[in-house]
């Protein structure tokens, strides 16, 4: 099969974390044509869907992981398979992509996560579809809104709707002296929303990502624990990780969740729990499949391979 994926510089990934790396990997090693795309290079020329391409070979190598043929124009309609790997800011520029992505979808040609899912379903106002499983949380740029919550909870953490790894997370309450200038740069002066949410003590202990496979959940989570000092467990932010069994709640949260994945053409997921609590369901650009690889010997990009082949 021709297999296009597109995401940000490979020359710019962390070799020894990079998900799509193993993605592509996993694609070579079946035989499959592999198609780089920059995020930035999609476009439309006139109703077709474009982009400047490489063919990839990639290797296992810290010093030297990938070679890249000349770019060329292709178009998409010629490509069987389209893996969508852009890393956030969920900004136009993003959205403007799945556009073109949308277009490759109508010729036929497989794009997973399905785009239309990538626009309508926020990584983080996601989880409010389960409020069952959700901590108390608002969602405002409204000053006074969010100084009851916090007033209410007293600790809280405030979250930007559209970053990743962690970027912009803070932890909040009155008796920090710069509180305003937090929120008011967060919220951009009061007028972009934010996520609020009441602190879960137990992020000290890590939070799980899981990841969902084809509506599958994976029988082990990925634990990020927070480095010494620090309450965000996110691997780009200094996070350890390990491997743990789902537990009930855990097994009873994905289980309820990732079904309803599968029907929105989300292929491949990531869930974050924190105690007891979801706490986000990514869809951009799931990572945490190389930790399970090194440190449990399960390549769960072999399931989306098998997805892909059927």
């Amino acid at each position: 099969m021709k297999i296009a994926v597109v995401m940000d510089p490979i020359s710019d990934i962390d070799f020894k974390k990079d998900s799509t790396l193993l993605l592509i990997y996993e694609a070579q090693k079946r035989n499959h044509d592999v198609f780089y795309i920059e995020s930035k290079n999609l476009f439309f020329d006139g109703k077709d869907a474009c982009a400047l391409s490489s063919k990839i070979t990639v290797k296992m190598d810290p010093k030297s992981w990938f070679s890249l043929d000349v770019a060329n124009k292709i178009f998409l309609k010629d490509l069987d398979v389209i893996f969508m790997r852009q890393d956030p800011p969920f900004n136009m520029d993003y959205i403007n992509n799945t556009y073109v992505l949308d277009s490759a979808e109508k010729n036929g040609v497989k794009v997973y996560n399905k785009p239309s899912s990538l626009r309508n379903f926020n990584e983080k106002i996601s989880i409010l579809e389960y409020p069952e499983f959700c901590t108390e949380t608002i969602i405002s740029s409204d000053k006074k809104l969010i100084f009851n919550f916090i007033d209410k909870y007293k600790d809280v953490v405030s979250k930007p709707l559209n970053l990743m790894g962690g970027q912009g997370i803070e932890k909040l309450n009155f008796s920090m002296n710069d509180l305003s200038d937090k929120l008011k740069k967060s919220t951009k002066n009061f007028k972009e929303k934010i996520m609020v949410q009441k602190f879960i003590e137990r992020v000290y202990e890590g939070d799980k990502r899981i990841l969902v496979i084809n509506g599958r959940p994976s029988e082990y989570a990925v634990v990020r624990t927070p480095a010494m000092g620090e309450f965000k467990g996110n691997l780009a932010a200094g996070g350890i990780a390990s491997i743990e069994k789902l537990n009930k709640i855990e097994l009873a949260i994905a289980s309820k969740i990732a079904p309803k994945l599968k029907e929105r053409g989300i292929l491949i997921a990531g869930l974050d729990i924190v105690g007891d609590f979801l706490t986000e369901i990514n869809i951009t650009c799931p990572t945490c499949f190389r930790e399970l690889l090194d440190k449990k010997g399960i390549n769960l990009m072999e399931e989306v391979f098998n997805f892909v082949e059927s």
